[in-house]
């Protein structure tokens, strides 16, 4: 085997091949290694897109779409509540509500932003994007907490179903602060609910749909019969 010597340096000009040519390779072997890289991240960050996207659609369709499509419902019944006060205060008969359905908590989900955040693709995403995201899920707990209140200040409207003929002063005025609370939060839950579409609908999301069964339903049945309609039903 025929072994060649490297050839020797005479002159800065042979030195200066010698090192472009080192350098050259090292630049060359970065430039690859970083667009494998770059590669790897945005086939993740287009799979962390898609999942987030998915997980978003559905809190839009079960919760925010449905909850302002439920909106008129709650009005009508709140106003009739407010009929139905405003005669016990005054010591008049009433028949109660002639339906009743609190405002449904919101069963909103997080877990794949969670889990996406946690493996640290949400880097990756263009600053934009990742702003508007991160606003949509960064209300989360406060629309949650704000429709548990909304819940139960409905629920505390319950006693107007079928008042009873013995009901006291003091059971009104708790009732009446029930309502002015459920009015002022059912207002703040469909704010919440309206700027998480905008939200959605800056990141390209399809608008929302709304199984008009399901709204109807919400409004005619009673508590215990929707309740056993939705016990059948995909929840996605």
């Amino acid at each position: 085997m025929e072994i060649h010597k490297p050839k020797p340096i005479h002159s800065w000009r042979d030195f200066g091949k010698e090192l472009g040519t080192i350098v050259l390779g090292i630049i060359i072997a970065i430039s690859l290694e970083h667009f494998v890289e770059s590669w790897s991240w945005d086939n993740e960050v287009t799979a962390a897109r898609q999942a987030i996207h998915a997980e978003m659609a559905a809190n839009n369709d079960n919760s925010y779409a449905y909850r302002i499509a439920l909106s008129p419902c709650l009005q009508k019944e709140l106003s009739e509540a407010n009929a139905v006060l405003a005669a016990l205060e005054a010591g008049r008969k009433t028949g109660g509500l002639s339906h009743f359905s609190p405002a449904p908590a919101s069963f909103v989900r997080d877990s794949e932003w969670q889990s996406e955040r946690a493996s640290q693709v949400l880097t990756h995403f263009p600053r934009a994007e990742l702003a508007l995201m991160s606003r949509y899920y960064g209300q989360l707990e406060d629309i949650k907490s704000t429709a548990i209140d909304e819940a139960n200040a409905f629920q505390d409207l319950a006693p107007l179903q079928n008042p009873p003929s013995n009901i006291g002063t003091t059971d009104l005025i708790q009732i009446r602060k029930a309502l002015r609370s459920a009015r002022s939060l059912e207002a703040l839950v469909v704010s919440f609910a309206k700027r998480q579409l905008r939200i959605s609908a800056q990141l390209g999301l399809p608008e929302p749909k709304v199984d008009p069964v399901r709204v109807k339903n919400f409004c005619t049945m009673s508590q215990e019969d929707f309740i056993r309609y939705r016990s059948s039903q995909d929840l996605r």
